[in-house]
């Protein structure tokens, strides 16, 4: 009897293309030596604000013909005691919500939410540590005026930061919108001295 043996071939595992493999390896956040990981490690670390919460008394007077309203208003400073942001935060007292201490703190986690939103937003304050705001000669590139540049107008950079600090810093509405109907035809160096005046407030 004639027997027939075949042999079983063992195919190898088909490699991925190196354009895959180049896929892979950039969405690896796995990898400790990854550029994000590398990233995240730069802005890790201690950051120092001070919370400072005073009843919304404008909020108050406007909606004063809402019973029950209560507001708080958060102002967020940097370890310099300069402003970065600034928040709102409300609630109603009524018969289904009757706990005045929850009630509280729900208004006062609001206004610090808000205020948090608005640093991260307005000002990228966690990188504030980089700039230092005292004089216009200090003040960060991103806002400071270059002599090489051939515009003398303000840079989209110093009026985008020069309408965060008039938003934080000018109450009266009519002033600030004074303020902005001029930011376009501002000189580069009445930005600086600007951004200076407000940021030392």
């Amino acid at each position: 009897m004639n027997t027939t043996t075949f042999k079983r071939r063992t195919l190898s595992p088909i490699q991925p293309h190196p354009v895959e493999l180049m896929r892979r390896k950039a969405m690896d956040t796995q990898d400790p030596e990854h550029v994000m990981r590398k990233e995240i490690q730069k802005l890790c670390g201690t950051y120092q604000f001070t919370a400072t919460f005073s009843e919304d008394t404008d909020t108050l007077a406007t909606f004063r013909h809402v019973p029950g309203l209560i507001a708080v208003q958060c102002l967020l400073k940097d370890k310099d005691g300069k402003p970065v942001g600034k928040g709102h935060g409300s609630a109603i007292l009524t018969r289904i919500n009757r706990g005045i201490e929850r009630t509280a703190f729900i208004c006062l986690n609001a206004s610090f939410l808000s205020a948090a939103n608005s640093a991260c937003k307005v000002m990228d304050s966690l990188r504030l540590d980089t700039y230092d705001l005292t004089t216009p000669k200090d003040l960060g590139g991103a806002y400071r005026a270059r002599e090489d540049e051939s515009s003398h107008l303000a840079s989209d950079k110093q009026k985008s930061y020069l309408r965060q600090l008039i938003s934080l810093n000018v109450e009266d509405e009519a002033e600030r919108e004074r303020w902005e109907a001029g930011l376009d035809s501002m000189s580069r160096e009445d930005a600086s001295e600007a951004i200076s005046q407000f940021a030392n407030r």
